[in-house]
């Protein structure tokens, strides 16, 4: 049955391949998006959507099944008017909750509980206008913070948090849970892990975290190869801190989509949160090696901390740390994650997540590699003709 649904955070990763699954669903999606400096929420929303759907042409079959409010989570009444607000509580049957910052540091902390605490109790303000007070609340999988072992039946057990990230969405979880268990609304909490591109094709449309590291590695070694005059292997001397027996939880976005959207639909789901987890974290001793190798870099370590204090950081390491300053967080270690509940509602449906091997790192890195060759590409076009 169609659904109006209301969906937050629709220019993100998560959030875009949400509503275009919705979107193709026959569902009405209203995007609640803040505008740009350069373009309107409406062309923010369209030209995220094409990316995901492949074209503007595709997303076009949809549009009039797209609404698109401009309008902000963190301001009072959403940076909506009242009557706006009222009337877009009338026409919604369904919230997703997917807008977040993704500022973690110290510095910005009060910037990102506005956002994530603050901003999740408007959007609960808001759901509980709405005729049947569903909500759905993305939230991460690393609320766990230095657990070892993260339940999906916990959330705050006194455990502390590597960043302010973590600390912020832990406490957004706790509101939910809270008018959940008041009877003001009926919530259900989605936890993904480090979301990557898609499992069948390797596509992705943001690039953080560990894209930004393979694009760290792709624009060193180009450098060193217009240097040398060569296309071959380069040696890149770059340590990371970080150690090779542990993992890092990757999922692909379909995996996450497909897996919310049965869950959400299934009324058992009410009250309960599940990990959007590998069930097989990676090893970094698997990831690290292949990465390297489809870039044709060498040189590339894990160390612990005391390498640096003996040698600091030199220039380009620093650059590294800089771009992989959240993951590198988590490169040392990072909980297990139970997915029982998960995998159990998922359950013969066929749709199961991938172990990352190394045929499936060659897909995913593989499209990312060609997207940035791509790019380069046509960069070097425009600075020729100009």
């Amino acid at each position: 049955m169609s659904r109006r649904s209301l969906v937050t955070g629709v220019t993100g990763f998560v959030g875009s391949h949400l509503a275009y699954r919705l979107l193709k669903d026959g569902h009405h999606v209203t995007a609640l998006v803040r505008g740009g400096k350069n373009a309107s929420a409406r062309d923010r929303v369209i030209e995220v959507l094409g990316e995901v759907s492949g074209s503007t042409d595709n997303i076009r079959l949809h549009l009039d099944r797209l609404d698109v409010l401009e309008g902000d989570i963190s301001r009072p009444l959403l940076g909506l008017d009242e009557e706006s607000l009222r009337r877009t509580a009338s026409r919604t049957d369904e919230v997703w909750h997917c807008a977040a910052s993704l500022a973690f540091t110290d510095e910005e902390r009060d910037e990102i509980f506005q956002m994530n605490v603050g901003g999740t109790q408007k959007v609960l303000d808001l759901v509980q206008q709405t005729a049947a007070r569903r909500l759905h609340h993305v939230s991460t999988a690393y609320i766990a913070g230095t657990k070892e072992l993260a339940k999906e039946s916990e959330i705050h057990t006194g455990q502390t948090f590597r960043n302010a990230y973590e600390a912020s969405k832990c406490e957004a979880e706790l509101l939910v849970t809270e008018a959940h268990a008041k009877g003001l609304l009926t919530s259900t909490i989605y936890r993904p892990s480090i979301v990557i591109g898609d499992s069948v094709t390797g596509r992705a449309t943001h690039f953080h975290g560990v894209y930004a590291f393979i694009r760290g590695l792709f624009t060193g070694a180009s450098r060193l190869r217009r240097r040398s005059q060569s296309n071959g292997q380069v040696h890149l001397p770059v340590r990371v801190l970080g150690r090779l027996t542990t993992t890092l939880n990757f999922v692909p976005i379909d995996y996450v989509v497909n897996g919310m959207v049965h869950i959400g639909n299934r009324p058992a789901s009410a009250g309960s949160a599940y990990h959007l987890a590998n069930p097989y974290p990676t090893p970094n001793d698997l990831w690290l090696p292949n990465i390297c190798r489809l870039l044709g870099v060498t040189g590339v370590e894990l160390v612990d901390q005391s390498v640096f204090d003996r040698h600091p950081a030199t220039r380009m390491e620093a650059s590294f740390q800089k771009q992989m300053a959240f993951y590198y967080m988590y490169l040392q270690g990072e909980p297990m994650f139970d997915c029982s509940r998960t995998l159990d509602a998922l359950k013969g449906t066929g749709i199961e997540c991938p172990r990352v091997t190394v045929e499936f790192i060659e897909r995913i890195v593989g499209w990312y590699v060609d997207y940035l060759k791509a790019g380069a590409g046509r960069a070097a076009t425009e600075s020729a003709s100009n």
